[in-house]
């Protein structure tokens, strides 16, 4: 099965408890303080409840909005939810990364389909606009962050309650979505590369994060380092009263805010971005279609690329592949789970490998490769049936004649002891055979980069493109930004704004151009 595909199902699913269900919801504590989020009416009045309670604050947000977070037993949490001057005892929900490991296709198909070279054209780069992704951090040493020597990134902060001391990235995710937007170049370019670019780390090394941590992640960006965009490629499901004033004190400050749309490929929305001052992003593949993954619904707004997106990883956290016949180099992928190293030596038909036995002209001795095509059983029982009859390596050949120089994008499943492998399209495959399968080369090493999918994807290139415009006339507000957005898409789908696509697909050209005629 194609790696992404035992991912699709992205964030986890909670069900949010109101004020009015507390007391149902909240029984199977048994005892044990939880974390809340409580919003009211005044300040004054919250702390004083929560005083009476003998609960202490956790987060306070009451300077923006009147809320509040703390640790409340079911009982508390009950109390407190009957109070007069409470509006809302939720909790903390845990959000999650929206993007996984792909490592497949073009590699700056995503800067065509949004016209960024048009824009940078035009003299807009992101110049002078603060972004700031809140996300797993980021790799502060990877060379896609530097410019002459000095790092790009303006500040970073740690929000989530573990004890990294920095926002460095432990997953990977967030130096992926901070490549799409701000890479120099070395190996890959960003959307808007001149951009003041701000890390907040506000998910685990799990790529998970409880709401409060966002909160607080959100409030930095607007409160302390005054982004003009908050980039967002997290969500997960229910909505929370006290999030969403989150989201409306930082459209009142200035900020566009704008997340991913969810990867449940359902009509199901996700939050932050189902709020109603936050951007709504769903994911399209290289066929400008909807990504199979992209959740669909009335709150998509926009569209960018988020279909086998090519950007940085924290060092040596990718993989890159290669496979010969002689001098005779093919395109392809490692499987997932595969060792990294190098087999030289005899290419042997396997067929489809679902017996001990199929590698019928394998030597006798010495090193030799398995040419393996797919079939009906499970990629890991084909490396299991050649290993044990004495492959190194294996080769998989795509059988996918719809899509002939697909690489295919494959996985074993689970950490083992695999054979060195690698994928190629059908055609590479066809091409193999006919060479009279020689001496072949599989190899597998660490690499900085790699293809990632999801509407996480997605959403630093809308907000990249943003970030673009805004830089063509840094005196626009987020309203304005927001609309020339809206207005400047290439529409996809049905006429005008639909579920799948929003307005449409972001283009950073018009965007510049209409940004540069707005008053």
């Amino acid at each position: 099965m194609r790696k992404w595909s035992r991912f699709m199902a992205a964030f986890i699913v909670f069900v949010l408890a109101t004020a009015s269900m507390a007391s149902a919801n909240w029984k199977s504590n048994d005892g044990q303080a939880q974390k809340f989020l409580i919003s009211g009416k005044h300040e004054k009045q919250i702390l004083k409840t929560l005083e009476k309670l003998g609960v202490s604050v956790e987060d306070d947000w009451s300077d923006d909005f009147n809320a509040v977070s703390a640790y409340l037993t079911a009982e508390q949490a009950d109390k407190l939810s009957k109070h007069a001057d409470i509006e809302a005892v939720e909790p903390d929900l845990m959000r999650q990364k929206l993007g996984v490991y792909n490592d497949a296709f073009p590699i700056t198909w995503g800067l065509d389909a949004v016209n960024a070279p048009e824009a940078w054209a035009a003299g807009a780069t992101g110049q002078a606009i603060k972004v700031c992704i809140l996300d797993t951090g980021i790799d502060y040493t990877h060379k896609e962050f530097f410019k002459n020597g000095v790092s790009i990134i303006k500040g970073s902060k740690n929000f989530v309650n573990d004890r990294h001391p920095d926002a460095t990235d432990g997953d990977g995710h967030g130096t992926h979505v901070a490549g799409t937007i701000a890479a120099q170049g070395v190996t890959v370019k960003g959307v808007a590369p001149n951009v003041e670019l701000y890390i907040g780390r506000v998910l685990d090394d799990t790529g998970s994060g409880a709401s409060s941590w966002i909160m607080n992640g959100v409030k930095w960006c607007y409160g302390t380092v005054k982004a003009q965009v908050i980039s967002m490629s997290l969500g997960g499901a229910g909505s929370s009263t006290t999030e969403n004033k989150t989201y409306n004190s930082a459209y009142t400050a200035g900020s566009l805010v704008i997340a991913a749309a969810g990867n449940d490929g359902t009509s199901g929305i996700s939050y932050p971005a189902g709020y109603a001052n936050v951007v709504s992003v769903a994911a399209v593949d290289s066929n400008l279609a909807k990504a199979d993954f992209s959740q669909f619904n009335s709150d998509v707004e926009l569209a960018g690329p988020g279909v086998a997106v090519y950007s940085s990883l924290p060092l040596s956290k990718g993989t890159s592949a290669s496979t010969l016949e002689g001098s005779t180099q093919y395109a392809s992928n490692s499987i997932e789970f595969a060792p990294k190293g190098q087999v030289t030596g005899q290419l042997v038909e396997c067929g489809t490998a679902e017996t001990t036995t199929s590698c019928v002209n394998k030597p006798a001795s010495g090193t030799w490769i398995a040419v393996v095509s797919r079939g009906v059983i499970s990629f890991a029982d084909k490396a299991n049936n050649v290993k044990a009859q004495g492959a190194s390596g294996m080769i998989l050949t795509n059988n996918d004649t719809a899509l002939p120089d697909d690489v295919g994008n494959f996985t074993f499943g689970a950490a083992g002891t695999w054979p060195v492998a690698t994928s190629i399209s059908y055609n590479s495959g066809v091409a193999l055979r006919a060479g009279g399968l020689g001496t072949g080369t599989v190899k597998i090493e660490a690499f900085d980069y790699a293809y990632f999918n999801g509407t996480s994807m997605a959403t630093p290139h809308v907000s990249a493109v943003a970030a673009l415009a805004w830089s063509a006339k840094p005196s626009l507000t987020n309203a304005q930004i927001r609309t020339i957005l809206q207005t400047t898409v290439q529409d996809l789908g049905a006429a005008g704004r639909d579920v799948n696509f929003g307005y449409g697909l972001v283009q950073a050209d018009a965007a510049v151009a209409k940004a540069k005629v707005t008053n």
